[in-house]
């Protein structure tokens, strides 16, 4: 299904302050199969806190997780909740993995834990449709839920990794919180050039552009600051040397100086690379330092 959209993607293509060139990927305008659409920032029901507890877990119900979550697979994303549809409920679906039995749909939703192991990595939202409206996000590393289930069931897990991740980012848009609001400074600056282009294509008067103070207040873990900035990672791939057997010498294990030679072959492994930050996505003098901070440490 998701690939009988791909022709609904636009891209637009622009240069802004002959800076930062971007491509913005446009939301398709309608699917299949429902009314519902991707509400994106800074439409209100983005920001809307409190949502309304589901209670009635009827047809009408199941149908409409149905429709998210068709709606989820078409826009080719990992989670979507009912605040990106516009609706003002508390409920949400996602699945981390490419298998239709991982898919979740979580209704009225707790955290009642998160780890203090934190990772960091780059987040992007369907509601910001750019990948440059795209950052770097402090996630606990695992986390202990409560929640019902799409029949109304008590769900209690501990999730951890990319699904902890997923399910953060999706509790966070129950609470009138993305993605952006945790961004560390730099990459808020760097973002900012799509950000004020979605504010511009909102011509109505109620646009909400910032989170409820005191959930923005609450925010666990917190978010990234000019104090606590990751080092940036970069992929790179090495050549390392790979035992394969022993040749020569006398049996398996050699004797004294004349004693078997390894044989080797080199095998290629892909390694991240910590890398420090320079800035250069930034102007703003204070996030030009080398070296690494005290984030890397807490990942």
């Amino acid at each position: 299904p998701a690939d009988s959209f791909s022709g609904s993607y636009q891209r637009l293509s622009n240069v802004v302050s002959n800076k930062h060139s971007f491509v913005m990927r446009l939301n398709p305008t309608s699917f299949q199969g429902t009314d519902f659409v991707i509400t994106e920032y800074p439409r209100p029901a983005l920001r809307h806190v409190p949502n309304k507890s589901i209670s009635e877990f009827d047809d009408t119900f199941q149908a409409k997780t149905q429709e998210m979550l068709m709606i989820m697979y078409e826009s080719k994303g990992v989670g979507l909740a009912a605040p990106q549809i516009g609706l003002s409920e508390n409920v949400f679906v996602y699945n981390p993995s490419d298998s239709k039995n991982m898919e979740r749909v979580v209704c009225n939703p707790k955290i009642t834990k998160y780890s203090e192991e934190v990772i960091v990595e780059q987040e992007g939202c369907l509601s910001l449709r750019s990948d440059e409206c795209a950052g770097q996000v402090a996630r606990s590393k695992w986390i202990e839920t409560e929640y019902q289930n799409e029949l109304g069931q008590k769900v209690i897990r501990r999730l951890k990794d990319f699904e902890a991740r997923v399910f953060q980012h999706e509790f966070d848009h129950l609470k009138g919180i993305l993605c952006l609001d945790r961004f560390p400074p730099e990459d808020r600056e760097a973002a900012q050039e799509n950000i004020n282009k979605l504010l511009g294509l909102y011509t109505d008067s109620d646009a909400a552009a910032d989170p409820d103070e005191e959930e923005f207040n609450s925010m666990m873990p917190r978010p990234l600051s000019a104090r606590y900035m990751p080092p940036l990672e970069e992929e790179e791939e090495e050549e390392q040397e790979q035992p394969e057997g022993k040749s020569g010498g006398f049996g398996g294990g050699g004797f004294g100086a004349g004693g078997g030679k390894k044989a080797t072959k080199k095998k290629k492994e892909t390694k991240k690379k910590v890398k420090a930050r320079d800035g250069k996505r930034s102007d703003n003098p204070m996030f030009k330092k080398t070296g690494k901070t005290g984030f890397a440490n807490r990942k």
